[in-house]
């Protein structure tokens, strides 16, 4: 009798109560628990909003049940699964992705993803990056809010892009002038635009300045090919209304004669409010260099001079080792 009214107890709590317990639950777990205990609890389960499966492994659970419910479906390390069979996922993140997973992707237009990442591939699927690219470019994710694609990987462009009005959020991969502008083009709301670097072209085209990107990240490393000054002021001529710039720079302790991106900053950007330069130092030059702690002491004095008050401007010194 205790338990039975204990039940009734339970039951008798509000939904809301419910779906705020359930979010702190794995989902195979909460499905195993819960599902086919009454109508009730199958209906909450099937309309949470939130429902994440993170496969980490190929044996997954023979209770199925809770696949075609899953709303953020995260898949790692090689793994093959028929994606078919999550009919509701609207953020999807492949880490390491197989060919096989990879052609799904492309060839499904079932998916109404408003999140997509694909990182950290294996040099045996880059030749799928063209045709995702295009896929992408070519709003096939008609609702495709945020995008990460090929973290240090090269965009391309073998077909016309069209326009993307809902993608407000791009992180990708290494990318050239033309790529940059197409871009811009075809994403007229985008906000945020993080990439690896971005070099100079010889295919060129016109375009409207872009007003509503607000904050832009270049994450350069030693291993990819380095922006130079005339492809940045190129870069930011594009984006008057620029609110945010972060810049992560490989150290050139030897060769270093800017003037921090002061005075294209000024020729392009009116609207700017923090500046962030990460420059990234590595153990090698440290070693090479005997007075490399008086050469950043004078790096983080002049950039302070040329950048003084004119906005919030951060010189930040990265101490890594080159692997």
């Amino acid at each position: 009798m205790i338990m039975n009214d204990n039940l009734l107890q339970l039951e008798s709590l509000p939904n809301e109560i419910f779906a705020g317990i359930f979010e702190f639950l794995p989902c195979p777990e909460l499905f195993q628990a819960f599902y086919h205990l009454n109508s009730r609890f199958n209906k909450l389960l099937q309309s949470l909003p939130y429902l994440t499966l993170n496969l980490l492994t190929n044996n997954n659970n023979n209770n199925n049940d809770f696949f075609p419910y899953v709303r953020s479906l995260i898949i790692d390390r090689a793994i093959d699964i028929n994606l078919c069979r999550f009919m509701q996922i609207r953020s999807l993140t492949l880490r390491y992705p197989t060919d096989q997973l990879l052609a799904q992707l492309i060839s499904n237009s079932s998916l109404h993803l408003e999140h997509l990442s694909v990182n950290h591939m294996h040099v045996s699927v880059l030749n799928y990056i063209p045709n995702l690219c295009d896929k992408v470019f070519s709003n096939g994710f008609s609702k495709l809010k945020s995008c990460h694609l090929f973290e240090w990987g090269t965009i391309v462009k073998n077909s016309q892009w069209t326009i993307l009005p809902c993608l407000y959020i791009l992180k990708i991969g290494k990318i050239d002038l033309f790529i940059y502008k197409s871009i811009l083009s075809s994403c007229p709301n985008l906000y945020f635009l993080q990439l690896a670097t971005i070099i100079s072209s010889n295919t060129s085209i016109h375009i409207r300045p872009h007003l509503n990107l607000k904050r832009i990240v270049i994450r350069t490393t030693v291993f990819v090919e380095r922006w130079t000054d005339d492809d940045m002021n190129i870069c930011l001529s594009y984006v008057p209304n620029l609110e945010y710039l972060s810049v992560h720079q490989p150290s050139m302790i030897f060769n270093q004669k800017n003037d921090w991106l002061a005075s294209i900053i000024a020729c392009h950007l009116p609207c700017l409010h923090q500046f962030h330069y990460y420059f990234h130092i590595f153990d090698i030059e440290r070693i090479m260099e005997p007075n490399i702690e008086f050469i950043l002491n004078e790096f983080k004095r002049k950039f302070k001079i040329v950048h003084h008050k004119r906005y919030l401007s951060r010189f930040i010194i990265i101490r890594a080792q080159l692997i």
